[in-house]
Order: C-alpha cells, then structure tokens, then sequence
C-alpha cells in the first residue's frame, strides 16, 4: 500500500509552471501536505496544483517516508487534528529545522508567540498568498 501521493510532475518541475524557476518568478518548495479531512485536502491539492507548487501528501508527520522528502526543504501544511497527535505538540514542530516553513490549518495556538493559523474556510486562498513567502532565491 502507498502511503503518500506525489502530485505534480514526475521530475518535479513542470516546463512553463512557477516551480521552473522564469525570470521573475519565485520557485516554490515542496509542500508536504497532511490534513485529515477529505474535501479539505483535495480543495487544497486543487488550487496550490494550479498554483504551480508540487505537493506530496502524508497521513501522519511520522510517516517513514517523510525522510525522502526533506532534502528538499519542504513546508509542513498540517491541520489542526494532525497536529493533535504530535507530541511536543506546535512548538516541537516549529523547533524541527527540517521545514521551510510551517503553515497549520484551524483552531488557535496555544502559545501567543506561535504565527496565527489559517482559518479552514480560507486554507486554500490564504496558503496560496503565502507561496511566493516561501519560495527559493531565483538562480
């Protein structure tokens, strides 16, 4: 059984989309998305597919197969039920320098100092504008 789907190109970068890297254009990571609801996460592969970014879906931050993907410096899209389950909780993962960058889907930080979530009824608008953010230096 396949524990993760990789959407985007096989080699990772489709010719004319923003992850190649045009003049201009920001070249975004990985995203490594976990988010348990359905409708939420195909909404999300949808609109950031479209977007040009290159997704890989996990059902748990634990998944051994995790490890291929952070060579890549990928950003962490979890929701708030995923997150639920890590021990450590928010503040161990933000810790964790494997990630670009972390963006988590509903509910409230406990920690005041903790960047503000996205709310579920915007996830796909908002992590969209936050994209370019999160993009490698042109070459």
């Amino acid at each position: 059984m396949q524990d993760f789907a990789y959407f985007g190109h096989p080699t990772g970068i489709k010719s004319g989309s923003r992850m190649s890297g045009r003049p201009g254009e920001p070249v975004f990571p990985l995203l490594v998305l976990i988010v348990r609801e359905a409708g939420l996460r195909s909404m999300l592969i949808a609109r950031l597919s479209m977007a040009g970014a290159d997704l890989v879906t996990l059902d748990n931050i634990d998944d051994p197969s995790v490890e291929r993907w952070l060579a890549k410096a990928p950003v962490l899209i979890i929701d708030e039920v995923a997150l639920a389950g890590r021990e450590g909780g928010e503040a161990a993962l933000r810790a964790d320098p494997r990630w670009r960058g972390i963006a988590v889907i509903g509910g409230a930080a406990a920690d005041p100092a903790m960047p503000a979530r996205i709310a579920r009824e915007d996830a796909a608008a908002a992590i969209e504008a936050m994209l370019p953010g999160w993009g490698y230096p042109e070459p």
